[in-house]
């Protein structure tokens, strides 16, 4: 279970508030990295995410759309909130989803199936997952330089919010993009490194994908893709190109195929 990602998500979620409360009030609109997004609205989307996941939770329907449209229509009807409303929200929403989703962790339910919108489904217990790797990520590569606007100096990603971040993304890789798997030719092993590290084989199955821990079926591998956890983060979903920061030996035009398909959320 993931009870490491309940202390993934308190960690992330207090980088954030602690981030926030120090913003200025040119800081709050200035452009993120999040096309489209001020770094006021990353905020807006952080306690929004929250507040959607304990409600659908609690038996309440999801809207009728993709996660990304779901995202961008909730932070549009906030945008006319102050900081200090936007904070608080976060602030509150943290505090109340980490018992709700802490419950998530224990069986039965940490190993019931849910549908989360079009990313997919998972077993509940992820959810804890999912938000620290939103939290972290949106964090570091959208809201602080060097990609972000806002400089300020954080302590590098450890492994209470990378181990949790990159559970969410691997487990994500078979399901958030059906279409994957036709740019899957042959089997590539993925080796992260630092904290966090995992080593990990991703298959191509029929019309699937499988993820699963690296063992002697490495020899089958058509390459070995080589990045730090933290990086992983970073090129999976695309907020930075991968061929700067995955190394590849062997077979590179299996590797770029596939790399160069992926884009997870």
């Amino acid at each position: 279970m993931s009870h490491a990602g309940i202390i993934g998500m308190r960690s992330s979620g207090d980088d954030i508030l602690t981030v926030s409360s120090g913003l200025t009030e040119d800081e709050w609109q200035t452009p993120s990295a999040a096309a489209g997004w001020t770094v006021h609205d990353v905020v807006i989307h952080a306690g929004a995410l929250l507040e959607l996941l304990q409600a659908a939770v609690g038996g309440e329907a999801a809207p009728d759309l993709g996660i990304e449209a779901i995202n961008d229509a909730v932070v549009a009807q906030r945008r006319d909130w102050d900081p200090a409303r936007t904070v608080d929200n976060l602030n509150k929403q943290l505090a109340q989803a980490l018992p709700v989703f802490s419950a998530l962790q224990e069986e039965p339910m940490a190993s019931m199936q849910t549908p989360m919108v079009d990313l997919g489904t998972y077993p509940l217990h992820a959810i804890a997952d999912m938000f620290t790797f939103d939290m972290s990520t949106h964090l570091r590569y959208d809201i602080l330089a060097p990609r972000g606007p806002i400089a300020r100096e954080m302590p590098p990603l450890d492994d209470v919010r990378l181990t949790p971040s990159v559970s969410w993304l691997l487990g994500g890789i078979p399901k958030m993009q059906p279409t994957l798997a036709g740019h899957l030719s042959a089997p590539l092993a993925l080796r992260l490194t630092g904290p966090a590290a995992r080593e990990v084989l991703i298959s191509p199955d029929a019309d699937a994908i499988t993820v699963r821990p690296l063992d002697s079926a490495a020899d089958n591998a058509a390459a070995m893709l080589t990045s730090t956890s933290e990086d992983f983060l970073a090129w999976s979903t695309t907020r930075l190109p991968w061929r700067r920061l995955v190394s590849i030996e062997g077979d590179r035009k299996v590797a770029a195929e596939f790399l160069g398909a992926l884009n997870l959320i």
